[in-house]
């Protein structure tokens, strides 16, 4: 059975919903999956790689949400990349814990920093403007995801707002304080 890199990650994110970041093993996705570990090695030579490209797949997800943007301008692109990427954590759990721990792939900063500030270059705004702009949008929902996927912080934080709608007015604030450089 010929198994594909996509359908690793979804299995790996899967046994993280279930079980757990501290779950997350090759034997366990391999069962799952009805393969040996050693065929999941075939693609992911390691977890790093494998954590790699599942915190990948959470901005992926958010690119493919939010479009090319040749239709919006800059600003509402990022609230739909904004929106997009919380969705995407959200649908997962553990996965703020993931996209923060971890480890990008050496010599690959160039590459992913034109994939993610394409969209916006494409509006009009500089490389290195652009990569500041989703920098911060990165850092607010990543850290919203945290709270909301912390059980403790969760139900401290459910009890005075609400996290919609407390997200959306963060990510609006953020964004119309961006200015064209």
């Amino acid at each position: 059975m010929k198994i594909r890199q996509e359908e690793i990650v979804e299995a790996a994110l899967t046994l993280v919903d279930e079980q757990g970041l501290g779950a997350l093993n090759m034997r366990a996705i391999a069962a799952r999956l009805g393969v040996q570990a050693s065929a999941l090695y075939w693609h992911f030579p390691s977890k790093t790689v494998l954590m790699r490209a599942m915190a990948q797949s959470f901005h992926a997800r958010a690119l493919v949400a939010a479009g090319t943007g040749a239709a919006r301008d800059w600003r509402h692109w990022l609230l739909d990349y904004g929106a997009a990427l919380r969705r995407a954590l959200l649908n997962h759990q553990g996965s703020a814990l993931l996209c923060a721990t971890a480890r990008p792939a050496p010599d690959t900063a160039a590459a992913a920093a034109d994939l993610l500030s394409a969209p916006l270059v494409a509006q009009g705004l500089s490389r290195a403007h652009a990569l500041s702009c989703l920098a911060s949008i990165n850092a607010l929902v990543l850290g919203w995801a945290v709270y909301e996927q912390s059980e403790a912080m969760h139900d401290h934080l459910a009890e005075m707002i609400g996290f919609d709608e407390s997200f959306a007015l963060g990510l609006k604030a953020m964004v119309s304080g961006f200015r064209v450089d």
